[in-house]
């Protein structure tokens, strides 16, 4: 499974680009690997691993500049949702903006800021990062049919109701991304981490346990070894009594947990 090399493909084809040669097929072939890589480490809470892999493809991100801006930042498009799982909010914020040639990528980077931004408590500055990044949607004519794009605009804003405790609202606006990504026609995932997860937090929030436990489902089904989705089915089962099933679950994402247990909270899924 890939993370989002979906992306890289729409673009460099939108790009005109002329059929790959060999080289270019084995850069493919080790992208496709690295991205892998960065999944599964991430689905299992291993931040070095997935940190390691995300340097590796910027390595080759920059090696391949000669491909163009649009073949870069689909690449890159990885590289930053890694980082914005992994580093602190102020690790992340102090991270160097991408070149204003990339247009998508810069809008999924304002929406990560916001992102960091609404874990640390800084919401009226999410506010104002939220309202740059319509702007230079506006400015900059995006498509506003990229799935990536729509589902950046919907998350940004769940990030930030989440952190204000609007639970339902914030369930309304993962709900709407989650919908996209399963209506999109790519069978890879468009997001780093699945968005149904990020909806049944915020339900199970809203004191909605059933419904949020469906979203986990839901979740696990499109991406079964995604630890951070087991252990959200399993609070929503504890909330609803199943307390066995709630200890088995958790039990399998403590033996196979490969980062901070800390990390394992609502507002990251």
């Amino acid at each position: 499974m890939r993370i989002l090399i979906i992306a890289a493909t729409l673009l460099i084809s939108s790009a005109g680009t002329a059929q790959p040669d060999a080289g270019s097929k084995r850069l493919e072939a080790v992208l496709v690997d690295e991205q892998r890589a960065a999944l599964s480490a991430e689905a299992r809470g291993d931040a070095a691993g997935a940190l390691a892999a995300a340097e590796r493809i910027e390595v080759l991100a920059r090696a391949s500049a000669a491909r163009g801006p649009a073949y870069v930042q689909g690449l890159m498009l990885a590289v930053w949702q890694v980082r914005s799982q992994f580093l602190s909010p102020a690790a992340f914020l102090a991270l160097p903006e991408p070149t204003s040639d990339q247009l998508l990528l810069h809008q999924i980077w304002r929406g990560l800021r916001i992102e960091a931004m609404a874990r640390a408590g800084r919401t009226d500055e999410g506010e104002e990062e939220l309202h740059l990044m319509r702007l230079e949607a506006l400015r900059d004519k995006l498509d506003a049919a990229i799935p990536q794009l729509r589902i950046v605009q919907h998350v940004a804003v769940g990030r930030l109701e989440f952190a204000q405790k609007n639970y339902r609202g914030a369930a309304q606006r993962f709900q709407r991304a989650a919908e996209i990504e399963r209506q999109a026609p790519a069978a890879d995932p468009l997001w780093h981490q699945p968005l149904d997860a990020a909806l049944g937090a915020a339900l199970l929030k809203a004191g909605e346990p059933r419904e949020a436990r469906a979203a986990f489902v839901r979740a696990l089904a499109r991406r079964p070894d995604n630890l951070w989705a087991l252990w959200g089915r399993a609070q929503a089962d504890r909330a609803l009594g199943a307390t066995q099933a709630a200890a088995d679950a958790e039990a399998r994402v403590q033996k196979a947990w490969a980062g901070d247990r800390k990390w394992l909270s609502m507002d990251r899924l």
